[in-house]
């Protein structure tokens, strides 16, 4: 993460033991908007980084792109903070391939899960960002942060996207909790196996068992909560 997306400011300190002057690091948030076909779709707060991805991200979930080809051109207007994306959306139906999802041992999602964790660096320094990643049995395919979850989730799915990658055999880490709100995307994105240290919510489960998401939740060295499909674990 680039040093610019960062800031150190002067604070003051308080333990049990001392008060004392220090510097802290904290993540930069901005505004920005997209604009599609000279149409305001969106503002969002972001870490302003990775910019394609998270506007391909939040079309695809919002239903308004399908496919990479049918971006004609994007634009990020530095100084009027706004993503101007042009699409031409193809005229035909694509059948979506049919994905049963991937199947993972225990040991192969606590594997992922650290591997996850090693990656939240940016986390570990300012303590103001949420992550989410992209998997197959093998590793970390994709991987972003961001000030919201959800644009953390839109960056992936919109990499996802961008290269054409298929959602088969793919799985989903997250940094926290997994609420309905999120399990509307994962359902765009189509990925059937969800990982997150934290608790779901009762909607995101009975979401996720309404659409064949198997949701992992309180993955931790020791445990895992399996909340729907349980078949995909080993």
């Amino acid at each position: 993460m680039s040093s610019r997306h960062v800031t150190a400011v002067s604070i003051t300190r308080l333990t049990p033991n001392f008060r004392a002057e220090a510097r802290d690091e904290l993540v930069c948030e901005e505004e920005w908007g997209i604009i599609v076909n000279g149409q305001g779709i969106a503002v969002l707060n972001c870490l302003p980084a990775h910019l394609e991805q998270l506007a391909a991200g939040h079309l695809f979930t919002l239903g308004r792109l399908r496919r990479a080809d049918e971006i004609i051109k994007m634009d990020i207007d530095e100084v009027a903070k706004k993503i101007v994306v042009e699409l031409n959306p193809s005229d035909s139906e694509d059948s979506p391939p049919v994905n049963d999802g991937i199947t993972l041992a225990a040991r192969d999602i606590h594997r992922l899960q650290g591997e996850f964790n090693e990656r939240c660096q940016l986390f570990r320094r300012t303590g103001a960002v949420h992550s989410v990643a992209l998997a197959d049995r093998d590793g970390l395919i994709i991987f972003f942060d961001d000030v919201a979850r959800h644009n953390a989730l839109d960056k992936v799915i919109g990499e996802m996207v961008l290269r054409g990658l298929s959602a088969s055999n793919k799985a989903l880490i997250f940094s926290g909790r997994i609420a309905l709100d999120m399990l509307r995307k994962v359902c765009a994105a189509d990925v059937k196996l969800l990982i997150a240290p934290g608790a779901p919510t009762a909607a995101g489960v009975m979401m996720a068992r309404e659409k064949g998401i198997t949701l992992l939740g309180f993955v931790r060295a020791d445990n895992i909560n399996i909340y729907t499909h349980d078949h995909r674990v080993l």
